[in-house]
């Protein structure tokens, strides 16, 4: 696959910009377990004529869609996505945008015209300590990062979430002591040619899954909330290209939440097609909490993801004749902020007479299908009875049906426990009374052959216990991050009292205060902390215990502003601007007409304070506007004249 670079011809006006120029970045940062930072790159407008692009050549989209025609009458899973063959390193690539004595930053502009998005498929992903990655489209609508040590995997493998359109900004900043260290390769950027729905995006049902689909918010999932929260949506990678398939975070005897889940076979690949190597699972993607927030089409909620999984068994090398099952274990724990449930199971075989399915038919938002009439038993391939049979049912909001997509998707019965995973059928909105199949949890748990690599029991029940029912749990071992402030606007120079209001029982705390005094704490509860910048502030707290730990960044949470004294003042006032007193841009006074009395340009340049005569103002109210890069305060102020 080739590829074009377009160097800069001016990195000396790039770093000049940045030097003078560092956005304090004000939108939210989200979707993969990342942690508190902010880019530092300024507008990309002002970069436009600097910055490198790397430009990447679409794939023959017309061809994939053809190949996905024919696979779809298979029964295959649903591809979204291929991945173009790259060799992208900070030291091939990119530019140095510059430094502030301590971080070098770095940065590369990665574009693929046509695409719907873009996603990164790193490898001897290795960050030092102290280093911060983020990916984030080019009108910085969602950033995904910081990026950190915290992220890298013993395998070196690493998988970045789908960012929105034809380009990304890959920003990478590290201590200056490592800017020659090769902290990572991107060699794959995954080219996604079919739709895709982002975070506050507007919800267009017809784009993913058919319209007789129901959303897992309606009604019909109100006995069914805890199994919801198990399910989760999957990209999958399998060689060269990316696929939607659906999964269920599964519970085990030994009660330790290992981060199990469930999924088909069919998804990590399918005879003589290439099958997910270790490398392709461990950036697998896992999206947790994907979902409408009511049962109405409306804008998807913020997706949770974790990166990175290894396989510990699957129906293979039984293939067709087996019971289709995955298991893989998540390379971390899943956060309780992710408010995870581990789905019960039975192994008993037992026929269900009703319940649900709960899957990502075309990678779109949660669904929820249910069957009214009792499964029966089925098989996929020639071996008899690996499978349930089951036909949907219509509900209060439309007849949920299977997709592609919806491969893997946990099969519930009437007491909402997991009797299997989907293999594939017939059913779609064409054909709402088509039959689907699943592999049956009682066949996967012993018979698809006697090693552990090829059963759920060893897995499952790790105790050896014997029982062939568990059911569903939360983990409220697990602590649980929370705090609050006593104010979260101040003047310049004011404290803010935090309070923890964690639960799970934390050990230890550990607090960020970007632009406090002091900037962190390991107390739970960590005093005054005070700001002597202007500017909105990000908070963070990380709390652990045995069980694991758990974190939460507020965005622009600490709100400081400039201050205004004495008021009620005589003669004249003093304006305090802080350590970013270069990013204030002018004060003016109206009258309590909303007349102009007073403007200025200049505010005292470098000066952390200024001050003002007040000559020629009459006594009574005014209000003072101070403007600066990302603020506008305006102030009360009361002249008295003796």
């Amino acid at each position: 696959m080739f590829f074009v670079i377009r160097r800069s011809l001016n990195n000396a006006l790039v770093l000049s910009t940045i030097l003078t120029m560092i956005l304090l970045f004000s939108n939210q940062v989200c979707g993969q377990l990342s942690f508190s930072g902010r880019p530092v790159m300024p507008d990309l407008r002002q970069l436009r004529q600097e910055r490198l692009i790397v430009d990447l050549a679409p794939p023959d989209v017309e061809t994939l869609e053809k190949e996905d025609l024919e696979a779809g009458l298979s029964g295959l899973p649903e591809r979204m996505g291929v991945s173009i063959p790259t060799n992208l390193t900070t030291a091939n690539s990119g530019i140095l945008i510059g430094s502030n004595g301590s971080l070098s930053t770095w940065v590369l502009v990665v574009r693929s015209s046509g695409a719907y998005g873009l996603g990164l498929y790193f490898s001897d992903f290795s960050l030092p300590a102290g280093a911060q990655l983020f990916v984030y489209p080019e009108d910085k609508s969602r950033v995904l990062g910081a990026f950190t040590s915290l992220n890298n995997q013993a395998s070196g493998k690493f998988a970045v979430e789908i960012t929105k359109g034809e380009g990304l900004v890959i920003e990478y900043s590290c201590p200056v002591q490592y800017s020659d260290y090769q902290a990572f390769v991107l060699d794959e950027v995954l080219y996604a040619y079919k739709p895709l729905l982002f975070p506050g995006d507007a919800y267009r049902s017809a784009a993913f899954s058919g319209s007789c689909e129901v959303n897992a918010a309606c009604s019909e999932g109100d006995d069914w909330r805890d199994q919801i929260k198990s399910v989760v949506r999957i990209q999958i990678k399998r060689a060269g290209s990316s696929y939607w398939c659906t999964g269920t975070l599964v519970n085990n005897t030994a009660s330790d939440f290992a981060p199990l889940i469930l999924t088909a076979d069919h998804c990590a690949g399918t005879f003589p097609g290439p099958y997910s190597s270790p490398d392709d699972v461990s950036r697998w993607i896992f999206y947790f909490n994907y979902e409408t927030p009511g049962c109405d089409n409306e804008a998807v909620s913020d997706n949770k993801s974790l990166t990175g999984a290894v396989k510990l068994a699957s129906s293979s090398p039984a293939g067709n004749n087996g019971s289709d099952f995955y298991l893989v274990r998540l390379n971390e724990t899943v956060p309780a902020a992710y408010q995870p449930y581990y789905a019960g199971w039975t192994s008993s075989g037992a026929v269900s007479p009703s319940g649900v399915c709960i899957h990502h038919p075309g990678g779109d938002v949660k669904k929820i299908s249910t069957y009214t009439e009792p499964v029966t038993l089925d098989q996929w391939g020639q071996t008899a009875e690996t499978h349930y049979q089951v036909v949907w049912s219509a509900t209060e909001n439309g007849h949920g049906v299977t997709e592609g997509g919806s491969s893997g998707s946990p099969l519930f019965d009437n007491n909402g426990l997991l009797i299997g995973q989907l293999t594939g059928g017939e059913s779609g909105c064409s054909n709402l009374t088509g039959p689907d199949f699943y592999g049956r949890l009682y066949y996967s748990w012993t018979s698809n052959g006697v090693h552990d690599s090829v059963q759920l029991k060893p897995w499952l029940d790790p105790l050896n216990t014997g029982i062939n029912t568990l059911n569903g749990s939360f983990n409220l071992n697990l602590a649980n991050a929370l705090f609050a402030a006593d104010t979260t606007v101040i003047p310049l120079g004011s404290p803010v009292v935090f309070t923890d209001l964690s639960t799970g029982g934390p050990l230890t705390w550990r607090w960020e205060f970007e632009g406090g005094d002091p900037q962190t704490s390991d107390l739970q509860s960590p005093g005054a902390v005070y700001y002597e910048r202007t500017g909105t502030f990000n908070v963070k707290l990380v709390v652990s215990n045995q069980a694991g730990s758990d974190s939460l960044v507020r965005e622009n949470y600490i709100r400081v502003v400039p201050v205004i004294f004495p008021n009620p003042a005589f003669d004249q006032i003093t304006v305090l601007l802080g350590d970013k007193a270069s990013e204030v841009q002018g004060m003016i006074v109206f009258n309590s007409l909303g007349q102009k009395v007073f403007e200025s340009e200049d505010l005292c340049p470098g000066s952390k304070s200024c001050e003002f005569s007040l000559s020629g103002l009459e006594s009574g109210y005014y209000f003072v506007r101070i403007t600066g890069t990302d603020f506008s305060e305006t102030y009360k102020l009361l002249v008295i004249r003796n």
